[in-house]
């Protein structure tokens, strides 16, 4: 099976295979002692290795893809673009190379005079999107220049590529997942990755109508089952600030709550946009948002942001009393770690440079959360794949993308595949809040 579906050559299939085995058992030796010593041998026994097995699974299962519906999309996305080439081409008045960053920059900053973004070391302009995003509204060029990319950028990542990556006897496409990918403990998904396929424009969405249920039995039903707000819930878990347990306990709409606690104001009477701001800011924390960041992405003075972040740490005092102590003991010891044990090492949290600590500091409260919520969604498939081979289902695993499972199942199955996963992923770890999930077929 391997042989096929890597199109090694059986020749050299053997010696590679005896180097690798080699290598591990010597390496062993060497690594075995540290996992007792640094406390991690349950996450290595418990969690990671019975998950090499389900991964190879999975990536044997792989994904049915309607290869028609990708060429029409295909087609039909070139005409779209040709017609946004002409777009930028009359908004400026003539043709040029849109994809050179010089001839570009040349057009903005030189020939349209619009306000100059960072200055590069090569002597032109930024014209990447964070620094395209401040000329928004200032001339069509702009907008044009962004749907442009979107486009060229869908097509050439998926619609161009998926097609050529459909195994020909098994007519699915086989990801590569990589348990020692990300430095949180996160999967990654490579050849090709199906963990970042858009979800939130349009044409993402028909991407996704691409993706189909196939080969399992009658009635073939695609589910979904994501863990719902799972960071945040481990944020309350962690911190135990009682303003936010307490939501989650009362299942609230946990942004809205957030909105009523920092703008004082009854949870009913919160507009769309109170809710939209707190929002930002409930997964802004986790990832260290900055007052500067928070003014550039809503758009309002550092003043105003500085105000706004200082109320919320007054309403949620464990989130506060939370970063400032995983700062200082990530300082101490060099490394921040999740409930399970999972170490990532921060040597540049002690930097005299100040982006570089910043970006540490950032780096050191997002990984025991979102390291935690890795590990929990991999215990979950364990224990779910322990169960489907238990009960010889015909139902497939066939996508993991973070917080969200993908099954494949037969009509007949589908009811026990959802009460299986409510039953067993809530179950991954006892915590002060909760642990939901939400399933969705199609």
């Amino acid at each position: 099976e391997q042989l096929t579906m890597h199109q090694l050559d059986a020749d050299a299939l053997g010696p590679a295979a005896c180097t690798c085995v080699d290598m591990t058992a010597r390496l062993r030796d060497i690594f075995e002692p540290e996992l007792g010593a640094k406390g991690m041998r349950h996450l290595f026994d418990e969690i990671e290795m019975p998950l090499v097995s389900v991964l190879a699974r999975i990536e044997l299962n792989g994904v049915a893809v309607d290869t028609g519906t990708l060429r029409e999309m295909a087609d039909s996305l070139t005409i779209d673009i040709r017609r946004i080439e002409e777009d930028i081409y009359a908004s400026v008045g003539h043709e040029f190379n849109i994809g050179s960053p010089k001839q570009l920059s040349d057009i903005l900053f030189e020939e349209l005079h619009l306000p100059k973004t960072r200055r590069l070391k090569t002597g032109g302009y930024s014209t990447d999107a964070q620094s395209l995003e401040g000329l928004r509204g200032l001339h069509p060029l702009v907008d044009h220049i962004y749907d442009y990319r979107e486009l060229t950028k869908l097509k050439s990542t998926y619609l161009d590529t998926l097609p050529f990556l459909v195994h020909p006897r098994t007519h699915r496409i086989h990801t590569d997942f990589n348990q020692t990918g990300a430095a949180t403990g996160r999967l990654s998904s490579s050849n090709p990755n199906l963990q970042n396929i858009p979800v939130r424009t349009a044409l993402g969405e028909k991407i996704r109508r691409a993706f189909i249920a196939r080969d399992v039995g009658p009635d073939p039903q695609l589910l979904s089952a994501d863990y719902s707000q799972i960071e945040l819930r481990i944020m309350a878990h962690i911190t135990g600030d009682t303003n936010l347990v307490n939501a989650f306990l009362a299942d609230e709409d946990i942004h809205a709550a957030t909105a009523s606690q920092v703008f004082n104001v009854p949870i009913g009477e919160i507009t769309s946009d109170m809710r939209r701001r707190a929002k930002v800011f409930n997964f802004g924390v986790l990832y260290g948002l900055s007052e500067f960041g928070l003014s550039v992405r809503e758009k309002i003075s550092r003043e105003e942001a500085a105000n706004f972040i200082r109320t919320y740490f007054e309403k949620y005092p464990g989130i506060q009393q939370y970063v400032s102590e995983t700062t200082r003991k990530v300082r101490d010891l060099g490394y921040a770690e999740t409930l399970f044990g999972r170490r990532r090492y921060i040597p540049e949290i002690n930097s005299t440079n100040f982006n570089v600590r910043s970006a540490a500091e950032r780096a050191a409260i997002n990984m025991p959360v979102q390291g935690t919520a890795a590990d929990i969604i991999k215990i979950a498939m364990n224990r779910l794949d322990e169960e489907m081979q238990r009960r010889k289902m015909r139902s497939l695993m066939t996508l993991q993308v973070h917080d969200e499972l993908i099954f494949e199942c037969p009509g007949d199955e589908l009811e026990d595949i959802r009460r299986l996963c409510l039953d067993i992923m809530p179950k991954s770890l006892e915590m002060r809040v909760p642990l939901k999930v939400d399933t969705k077929t199609g």
